[in-house]
Formats: structure tokens, C-alpha cells, sequence
């Protein structure tokens, strides 16, 4: 959403420098949508062009690049088409003002779109910078049909009879043009290293020409398929659908799977960590069992000990009562057998009470 009231699509379009694509894929892709947005009434508001001001120079891929997209357009959508530089954060301040004076200064490059009603916007990768790209569309008021719109459902062409095919077909012929001159010149080159006898050389040019001739028929390949009818393209895209689709489902169903997997595993984890718990907690209890069973043993042997001690006390105690109570009465017996004498000597008796006493 661009506010409460306005919602703005964005469309990305792969360029004609993709490297997963062949030029002709994508322009037949591009053709494909904007040939069947336009016959479902929806209507372009603007169209941004995105150009790397990292980049040193035009290198061949952006000329062509840009070639592309003009005649995609169309000199009428001009006042639409919003030329954006970006990767200012990558280059100096002056060096990057100085590149983009040369993009629209020069009419092979933007100096010309300029001219008809093009705009130039720097994108500073901020949201701020965005937003101010996208307001500037908005303010246009403006639906643009692209030539290439116009070419394929007003005039009811093919796409290789359209003016961005003829030209990408230029581009193809000329490329193709390029690899004979210089598989003829590795032909040259390869009888003269055969003359010389320098294997070392035939079998770089025997590469080279490998690789000439393989880029030769990916070009015919390409021609042919440019020749491709509108509805051979749309069977291909339904195709094409057919397999992400199928693609997206295969992905999602291994999602699911690896996702049960991880559930599965997870539970499985946290049934172990339980167990593992409930292990620790039954040897924590069996533990305290043992030292409570081991001190109340070891409480019962005091207890045994201190009763037995006490017994031997009272055996002792009892042993020596025993003991003076036989020493007492061997005492008694012995002075009762001694002869008494007329006379007692009340002293004598009296010493030898008080000496039995003291021996008791």
C-alpha cells in the first residue's frame, strides 16, 4: 500500500543480460505478460529502468540492454519511462554525477528518451528514495501502452514480427556473423599450427573451434525459437507454471515432511530429557532412601552399642557386688574360725573390726 487510498504493483522483469535466460526467453516473457495484462484491461501507470552508476562504462550487455527496452516501449511511452541510476553508495559523489551526465547527455544512451519526456531519479536504497520514485509516477496521472502492447493486441502480431524481436533477431544474426568469421580465422590457424606440427596449438584452436561452432548453433537454436507463435509461448508458460507449481508442491510436501520429521524428533528428544529426569529423580530418591535407612542403621548400632555397654556395666557392677559379697562372707568365715581367747582385748577386736571394715 502505498497509502490508505492507493495500492502500487510492482513488476519485476528479468533484463536482457539475465544469465539463467536467453534473450529470446526473455523477451518472449515479457511479450507473453504484457501482451495478456493488456488484454485484461490492466494498464501500466509507469515504467523504471534501473541502471548501475557502479558500472565504469555502457558495456556491450547494457547498450544492449537499453536497445531493448526501447523498442519494447516505444518512442510514445518516453514520458512514462522513469531512467533510475543506483549503487550510489558504491562510488564517489563526483565520479558518480559525472557517469550519469554522461548517460543523459549522450543521445545513444539516454540523451534521447530524455528529450521526448523521460525523467532521471537516483535510488539511494533508502525508503525515502523509493517512495519518491514511485509518488513521481503517480503524479503523471498517466496509462501508458507500450509498443510492443500495441504491436501483439491492437495489431494482432507475433512476437518475432514485433520491432524488439526484429531487433534482437539483428543481434542474433550478427552474432552468429561474428562466430563464423572467427571460427574461418581458428580454421586458418589451425592449418598452420598443422603445418608446424605444434600439437600444442592444434588443440587450442581444436577448443576454440569447438566452442565457436557450439555458440553457432545456440544462435540458429535461438533464431528458431523466436519464431515461436504467441500461443506456443502460452503453452510453454502453462507448462512452465505447470512444473513451479508441481515444483512449489514437491517443496512444500519435503516442508511438511522435514517439519513432522523435526516434531517428531523433537518429542522424541523431549520424551528422552523426561526419562532422563525422571531416572535422576528415582536415584535422588533411592540415594536419600539408602542415607536415611543408613543413618537410622547407624543410629540402631549406637543404640545397640550404648545397651551393650550398659549391660556390661551392670555385669561388672553385678560381678563385683558378687565378688565383695563372697569376700565378705570368706571374711566372716575366717573370723569365725579363730579361737577366742579368755581375756579379750576389746582393742585388738575393736582395730581389727574397723581393718575387716576397711578391707570390705
Amino acid at each position: 500500500m502505498y497509502n490508505r487510498h492507493v495500492r502500487v504493483h510492482l513488476v519485476d522483469t528479468p533484463g536482457f543480460d539475465d544469465t539463467n535466460r536467453s534473450d529470446v526467453q526473455v523477451l518472449q516473457d515479457v511479450a507473453h505478460w504484457l501482451g495478456a495484462s493488456f488484454q485484461d484491461g490492466i494498464r501500466l501507470s509507469g515504467i523504471i529502468y534501473m541502471h548501475r552508476i557502479s558500472d565504469l562504462r555502457m558495456a556491450g550487455s547494457a547498450l544492449r540492454n537499453l536497445s531493448m527496452f526501447r523498442k519494447l516501449c516505444g518512442e510514445k511511452a518516453y514520458q512514462s519511462v522513469v531512467l533510475t541510476t543506483s549503487m550510489w553508495s558504491k562510488v564517489d559523489p563526483e565520479e558518480g554525477a559525472m557517469r550519469e551526465r554522461e548517460l543523459v547527455e549522450t543521445s545513444g544512451f539516454w540523451g534521447l528518451m530524455c528529450q521526448r519526456g523521460s525523467r532521471v531519479f537516483r535510488y539511494l536504497g533508502t525508503q525515502e528514495s523509493a517512495l519518491e520514485l514511485v509518488g513521481y509516477i503517480l503524479s503523471l496521472h498517466m496509462q501508458a501502452t507500450l509498443a510492443i502492447q500495441d504491436e501483439i493486441v491492437n495489431q494482432g502480431h507475433e512476437i518475432d514480427e514485433t520491432a524488439a524481436a526484429q531487433e534482437l533477431n539483428a543481434d542474433i544474426i550478427r552474432e552468429r556473423e561474428q562466430h563464423r568469421a572467427d571460427l574461418a580465422n581458428a580454421r586458418e590457424d589451425m592449418r598452420q599450427a598443422m603445418l608446424e606440427h605444434d600439437e600444442e596449438l592444434q588443440r587450442h584452436y581444436k577448443s576454440q573451434m569447438d566452442d565457436l561452432q557450439s555458440k553457432i548453433r545456440e544462435t540458429e537454436t535461438e533464431q528458431r525459437k523466436l519464431t515461436q507463435t504467441l500461443a506456443e509461448v502460452d503453452k510453454r508458460k502453462e507448462e512452465e507454471f505447470r512444473a513451479f507449481r508441481e515444483k512449489l508442491e514437491r517443496e512444500r510436501a519435503e516442508e511438511q515432511r522435514r517439519y513432522e520429521q523435526q516434531r517428531r524428533d523433537l518429542e522424541e528428544n523431549l520424551a528422552r530429557q523426561q526419562e532422563t529426569l525422571r531416572r535422576q529423580q528415582e536415584a535422588e530418591a533411592h540415594r536419600a532412601q539408602a542415607s536415611r535407612e543408613e543413618a537410622e542403621r547407624r543410629q540402631e548400632e549406637l543404640r545397640r552399642t550404648m545397651e551393650e555397654q550398659q549391660r556390661q556395666h551392670e555385669v561388672r557392677m553385678r560381678e563385683n557386688e558378687e565378688r565383695h559379697r563372697r569376700e565378705m562372707e570368706d571374711l566372716k568365715r575366717r573370723l569365725s574360725q579363730r579361737p577366742r581367747s579368755k581375756f579379750i582385748n576389746t582393742s585388738r577386736v575393736v582395730g581389727r573390726k574397723v581393718n575387716a571394715d576397711n578391707d570390705i
